[in-house]
């Protein structure tokens, strides 16, 4: 009788223990994914490898974030590559910005348009730029590939940010954006491209002339005064400049430093339109002006450093000429009245900072269809441009009964920012309709 009642009391034990086994299991199978945290939510995701980072003001946390992608979107089993982007979280159902520089991005920081809808921001390192290095080989830096790149992050991170979505950036950021757009349209709920030029060839002469209208004539015509007086005085500016190159420890194996130097010299009137303003004309050095070589070269490196031409600079923007040369075509030097003075670069061309050695065919047939696209048929679609910024020679004007809006801002330069235009209320309005959000307007 004792035995009987032990095996049963055994019996009870074990049937007890088991069913709260299954409890826990069948409640850890059924834990809310509104209860995990961001972090395992991210962690669970394909492909990614987060690192949880700095948090920025006014966000709950910030994150960096390795995705893995393929070279080639034709061949999604193919060879892959790690693409860096910057997640910065304020709430899951606040919109999202997907920003995208055209470019490298070296660390996390809130753009206009974040801070303007208080959303969500995730920024996105450009293909073949450090931190996003698919390969060697260049026929993968296509805007189709680049655009499928945001397209599939988007369909990945749509499981954790079900708000509205809104893609943007600036200048060659921007056209990163609309080409997006352009590729997969349903993707985005709208786009802000700021300061963004869309060539529609190479060389694109559209630049020269607006260069020949921008501000004054007296001002125009300082800035080919100083360009003309610092190649004219190369002599003694050219040792300092080797001083000024030591010191900075800048190396030039791939061009020289005299080709730095007159390089340097004919971006200056794009440089000084495309970030100054035309109250600097005043400050410009002219004949009459009492001023030493050392504090002449100083001027001309302000406005149009030679960090650019050496050989770390030179290697950065190479996915950017490569892209120019290939599909998105770039401006022109404005150089007829320098010719008699250059030496080193008799033919100034934006060509040369491209990779050598390169097939660079020049493929017109995306921008013939994109423009007209943009232009009839792209809604929900901003476009903000300065008036004396040069790129906006190249900006897209969409029809009036488009559902979007250009904005171009007297006076202003490629540094626009939304609570500086005249307009600002318009555009304010015109997001709340679109994200379906409440912004109030900034004082």
């Amino acid at each position: 009788m004792g035995g009987m009642m032990k095996n049963k009391t055994k019996y009870v034990y074990r049937l007890l223990y088991i069913l709260t086994i299954l409890v826990f299991l069948f409640s850890s199978c059924n834990v809310n994914e509104e209860d995990k945290t961001l972090l395992e939510n991210l962690n669970n995701l394909d492909g990614v490898t987060v690192a949880k980072i700095e948090t920025l003001p006014g966000f709950a946390e910030c994150f960096q974030i390795d995705f893995t992608q393929p070279v080639d979107h034709n061949n999604p089993n193919g060879a892959s590559f790690k693409q860096r982007f910057f997640l910065s979280h304020r709430e899951d159902s606040s919109p999202t910005v997907f920003y995208t520089t055209g470019y490298g991005v070296s660390h996390n920081s809130e753009k206009d348009l974040t801070s303007t809808i208080q959303g969500n921001q995730l920024l996105l390192v450009h293909r073949y730029f450090p931190n996003a290095l698919p390969s060697t080989d260049w026929q993968f830096l296509t805007i189709w590939q680049a655009a499928s790149d945001q397209h599939r992050i988007k369909e990945i991170f749509k499981k954790i940010y079900t708000g509205k979505w809104v893609s943007s950036g600036g200048s060659k950021g921007g056209m990163t954006a609309l080409f997006y757009r352009y590729y997969f349209p349903d993707d985005m709920n709208a786009t802000v491209a700021y300061v963004a030029p869309i060539m529609s060839t190479v060389d694109d002469l559209r630049f020269e002339k607006y260069l020949q209208e921008i501000g004054k004539e007296d001002c125009r015509n300082k800035i080919k005064e100083f360009q003309r007086m610092v190649l004219s005085k190369r002599d003694k500016i050219m040792p300092l400049l080797e001083t000024h190159i030591q010191n900075k420890g800048y190396e030039f194996s791939i061009i020289s430093k005299e080709a730095a130097f007159e390089y340097s010299v004919l971006e200056f009137m794009f440089a000084f339109w495309q970030y100054g303003q035309e109250s600097g004309c005043s400050s410009i050095p002219t004949s009459q002006t009492d001023i030493s070589y050392e504090e002449l070269l100083n001027y001309l490196l302000q406005i149009s450093p030679v960090s650019f031409y050496a050989d770390n600079g030179f290697n950065y923007y190479k996915p950017l000429f490569y892209q120019a040369y290939t599909e998105i075509g770039y401006c022109t030097f404005v150089y007829s009245h320098l010719e008699d003075l250059l030496k080193t670069v008799k033919k100034p061309t934006y060509r040369a900072f491209a990779p050598q050695g390169v097939a660079l065919n020049f493929q017109p047939g995306i921008m013939k269809r994109l423009i007209p696209w943009l232009e009839h048929q792209g809604e929900k679609i901003l476009y903000l441009y300065g008036e004396i910024d040069p790129w906006s020679a190249a900006a897209i004007s969409p029809d009036p009964n488009l559902d979007s809006m250009m904005i171009m801002q007297p006076g202003a330069n490629h540094r626009i920012r939304i609570n500086e235009l005249d307009k600002k209320d318009i555009i304010i309005q015109t997001l709340n309709r679109w994200l379906d959000i409440s912004v109030k307007i900034a004082n």
